[in-house]
């Protein structure tokens, strides 16, 4: 598969990167549409027989300032609580574009396999993606005018960063659905979000929407809210990221348990909190299969330690801090 996977990148690679932009340009406009939100507009087109998935990243006018351009930096200055995927925005194109970069690098050296390739990236004139709602998502960050200056410069952007991404058909929730192979997904998590942390890379947003499968391989997809140790940080940032290298592990693991695991939705939120209070004290494991029973033995404590953090980030105070230690200690 390997083989394969980098064949198909040197021939769509090298197809995109010759056509002029207006080519580009109207390649793009033709794809069929898939869906949009927080993070862009996405599409699907085949080039000469390949499924190639399209995202198109509203690129503001403050990331194309020359002195922008490329920069991982925090633009906008944003408050660190805006990394977690609570409907955040995102804190910018470049940072989603320099992931793909070392994404696409670890996979062709055989570092991981893991990701979709990047076959190609480009600036190019979009319509602005509008900002209905802006007041009301202002108000779910506490009224932060550094999230404002984002989204409104993200409502006027009228340059989109192209990103042609390799096609994984499976949304891996959706495959989990019907195909409950819970050790496999937890074992394929657990390496990805490990190799991601030992590279200095937090996803923050590895919901199932945004993992993907061929039912092979879980490839876990769109960087909007990705953190790495190359970016550009400031000391504060440098702290949050270390303090959330085992983020990815956590977060995952327990949304595999609130989401995907039987009788997982018929339960709300607080009624998951005490499914896995009376799991760890022994008790309310009548019918749950023995796959399903280890991974809830092995990850019942995590869950509940990121229910409550993800809990009180909603519903309290975006400034909730993570609780890292505690995190730590349920994981050994």
């Amino acid at each position: 598969m390997h083989r394969e996977r980098l064949t198909a990148y040197s021939a769509v690679s090298t197809r995109l990167s010759l056509l002029s932009d207006h080519r580009l340009r109207a390649l793009t406009a033709a794809a069929m549409p898939f869906g949009s939100g927080i993070g862009g507009r996405t599409a699907e087109l085949d080039l000469d027989g390949t499924r190639v998935f399209v995202k198109r990243v509203p690129l503001t006018d403050i990331e194309l300032l020359p002195r922008n351009v490329r920069s991982t930096a925090n633009l906008f200055e944003l408050p660190l609580h805006y990394q977690y995927g609570v409907g955040s925005a995102g804190f910018g194109a470049w940072r989603e574009l320099a992931v793909h970069t070392m994404t696409t690098g670890w996979v062709i050296e055989g570092a991981y396999e893991g990701f979709p390739l990047m076959y190609h990236w480009r600036v190019l004139p979009d319509s602005p993606p509008g900002g209905d709602g802006l007041d009301a998502a202002v108000a779910r960050w506490e009224g932060s005018d550094a999230v404002r200056r984002r989204l409104e410069a993200i409502a006027r952007a009228s340059n989109s960063l192209v990103l042609f991404l390799e096609h994984v058909p499976h949304r891996l929730g959706t495959w989990l659905t019907g195909h409950p192979a819970y050790d496999w997904a937890h074992r394929a998590l657990l390496s990805g979000a490990e190799f991601m942390s030992s590279r200095g890379l937090v996803h923050f947003d590895a919901h199932f929407h945004n993992v993907l499968t061929d039912g092979e391989l879980v490839h876990f997809a769109d960087f909007g809210l990705a953190l790495s140790t190359r970016f550009e940080l400031a000391p504060d940032e440098a702290r949050f990221l270390t303090q959330h290298l085992g983020y990815d592990r956590a977060y995952t693991a327990s949304h595999l348990l609130r989401y995907h695991l039987p009788g997982a939705d018929e339960r709300d939120d607080l009624e998951h909190e005490a499914f896995l209070r009376e799991w760890i004290a022994g008790r309310g494991r009548d019918g749950m299969p023995a796959e399903a029973a280890a991974l809830l033995d092995r990850h019942a404590a995590t869950g509940l330690v990121m229910a409550g953090f993800h809990r009180r980030l909603v519903t309290e105070s975006k400034r909730t801090p993570f609780p890292a230690g505690a995190v730590a200690e349920v994981s050994k």
